[in-house]
């Protein structure tokens, strides 16, 4: 479906307003569960703040340079936490990260998720929220993190609400998706995060 087809109607119920938006996590999986994650993040709008693709290669603009340097703090601040494969594009970035949770962490996180089965809403147990070092919460602070100190030389900057996440499933898969991040500059012209082109 392209942008100029007409649109479904939305007969789903709305909240303040707004359609709900469904989940995109996986029901009944732990985001704080020991595995490697496939993120993608994008601007809001996905207007090109990072910087653009010159012949194949990723030029960062000094915005681009902030998401680059953050990401690799990621660790320093979550431990159970390591960085593997990541590209800044000109309106999106592409990161994988490995949840290693120790022995200790993973039985406090489970602790902290017991209680009485009412906590986290509709996805009870498993509401990435209530994890002290889950998914969501790395990618809360990260997103955070930029928006502070990119807003300290321009204003308007921001991230779209929501990311895109995949759960790696085993090697293969791992060697696949790290081959799809150190590529994304060479392909960026077919790239489905860049904005549509202007009409001519």
């Amino acid at each position: 479906m392209n942008h100029y087809d007409p649109q479904p109607e939305n007969n789903k119920p709305k909240y303040k307003g707004k359609y709900r938006i469904d989940s995109t996590r996986l029901p009944a999986w732990s985001y704080a569960s020991n595995a490697g994650y496939f993120v993608t993040i994008c601007t809001d709008r996905k207007k090109c703040f990072f910087g653009e693709v010159v012949q194949g290669e990723m030029q960062r603009s000094p915005i681009g340079e902030i998401a680059h340097k953050l990401w690799y703090e990621i660790p320093n601040h979550f431990s159970n936490c390591q960085i593997d494969s990541f590209c800044v594009m000109p309106n999106h970035i592409h990161g994988i990260l490995i949840i290693n949770q120790t022995q200790e962490e993973d039985a406090m996180n489970r602790v902290s998720t017991r209680g009485d089965g009412q906590r986290g809403g509709v996805t009870g147990l498993f509401n990435p929220m209530l994890s002290k070092n889950s998914l969501s919460k790395i990618i809360r602070w990260y997103k955070g993190r930029c928006t502070f100190e990119i807003n300290q030389i321009y204003e308007g900057f921001g991230w779209q609400e929501r990311f895109h996440d995949n759960i790696i499933r085993d090697e293969f898969a791992l060697d696949k998706i790290r081959q799809y991040i150190i590529n994304n500059p060479i392909n960026w012209e077919r790239d489905r995060e860049q904005p549509p082109h202007s009409p001519l």
